[in-house]
């Protein structure tokens, strides 16, 4: 079968005629569609350079995660003494009963007991490594198990307590004066493999090497990743959310999701229609979608029919980020909605007061009780059982922190 083809004036080479497009269904086009690309791309990375040198908003600033303190484990708790005053473990939500410290210690619970774990260096990049329990969903069981993981110290405190702003570019991490053993969160640095390696340089060359220093490297346009376009960088989505790639599908789940995410937060309109959602806001991670999209592609069952939650795992949350956010149905969300669970104490012709739920129109009856200040104490009662009830069916069906939030809810305090 002969296959028509046409010269690029561009690249000049001869390509199917199905790689270029056709001028208003009619003729084919003289550059090909790799060209027309290639050339879209240069003009977007020269108009986002300009951007880039003027606009301050662009570059990246030295800044530390704001820790929640539901998500802390004390020392009144754990029985472990803390090496530093500053010294903070905070849970590490897809691993089973594990915390990290600020400082690259990790706690994990045994039974009922709390204890340091145990890691190694390794001989091939000289970071401390531990192995913990990830926790996973298992496609042939349909349920959610754990799986050993290898992971690094420095990276679970920079994922943990520093804001990093290009998760898929910055696969190094500096540590101060080329430290490998101190993990502490305000010695590290998330870096690409070349800032890595220059600012590693001006430490051999100088002995030292400064924050600014650091900071100037990063931000250079010279010591980018290959795939960076300033382009994709500008604050584009309600002057806060920008993409950080030009390989973006806007139409997946992923991207609508963000872009949704970012509206309600950010868009006056959809506040003005949607008042609950004024004072809620984005981690500045997510600002950028790919880094949205990395969280999501770690945590989205393909095919499940979810919500993204940000009140479950923080109670009276108005932050949207890796460490807030599960996915979970669209009932449960609702169950752990401010306006979600409708509540009814009535009282009946024989003056008695019955209480009861109502959840997306199923109601549930909670009892019958003497007294209005009975009722009341039983409607607090009832929904602690109710979400205890259901924490136990969702059980191996959600994660694990899905599960631990259920069971940790406090009824009276989100009521």
């Amino acid at each position: 079968m002969n296959i028509e083809t046409k010269v690029c004036k561009k690249c000049g080479r001869e390509l199917p005629v199905t790689k270029y497009k056709k001028i208003y269904g009619k003729n084919w086009a003289t550059t090909c569609n790799d060209c027309v690309v290639a050339a879209r791309m240069k003009t977007c990375y020269e108009n986002g350079l300009k951007l880039y040198q003027l606009d301050e908003s662009m570059w990246i600033t030295r800044k530390y995660k704001k820790i929640n303190q539901s998500q802390t484990l004390r020392k009144s708790a754990s029985g472990i003494d803390h090496i530093a005053r500053d010294e903070k473990f905070v849970r590490l939500l897809d691993y089973k009963d594990s915390w990290v410290s600020n400082y690259g210690r990790i706690i994990v619970k045994d039974q009922d007991n709390y204890v340091l774990a145990k890691g190694s260096y390794s001989k091939a990049d000289k970071e401390m490594y531990y192995t913990l329990q990830r926790n996973v969903y298992i496609k042939g069981k349909k349920e959610w198990g754990y799986k050993k993981e290898r992971v690094s110290a420095g990276s679970l405190v920079v994922k943990m307590f520093i804001v990093n702003y290009d998760m898929k570019s910055n696969t190094m991490i500096w540590h101060e004066n080329n430290d490998r053993k101190d993990n502490y969160y305000k010695h590290l640095y998330p870096v690409t493999e070349l800032q890595y390696g220059t600012i590693k340089d001006l430490y051999d060359k100088n002995g030292t090497v400064t924050e600014d220093q650091i900071m100037a490297i990063v931000n250079a346009v010279e010591y980018k990743a290959e795939s960076w376009n300033p382009w994709y960088f500008r604050r584009s989505y309600e002057g806060i959310g920008y993409l950080g790639t030009g390989d973006v599908d806007c139409t997946s789940d992923s991207y609508i999701r963000w872009f949704n995410m970012i509206q309600r937060c950010y868009n006056r309109n959809v506040q003005r229609m949607k008042p609950y959602y004024k004072g809620k806001t984005v981690c500045e991670e997510w600002h950028n979608y790919q880094n949205f999209k990395i969280w999501y592609d770690e945590h989205f069952i393909p095919g499940s029919k979810v919500d993204l939650d940000k009140d479950l795992l923080c109670k009276k949350s108005n932050t949207y980020g890796p460490e807030t956010c599960v996915f979970i149905t669209h009932f449960l969300n609702t169950v752990f909605e401010d306006r979600g669970m409708k509540t009814k104490i009535a009282k009946t012709d024989d003056g008695k007061f019955t209480v009861s739920v109502t959840i997306l129109n199923k109601k549930v009856d909670l009892g019958t009780f003497e007294s209005e200040e009975g009722a009341k104490k039983g409607l607090i009662d009832g929904k602690i059982q109710y979400i205890n009830d259901l924490a136990e069916k969702c059980k191996g069906k959600v994660p694990d922190c899905v599960y631990d939030g259920m069971k940790n809810w406090n009824v009276a305090a989100a009521s």
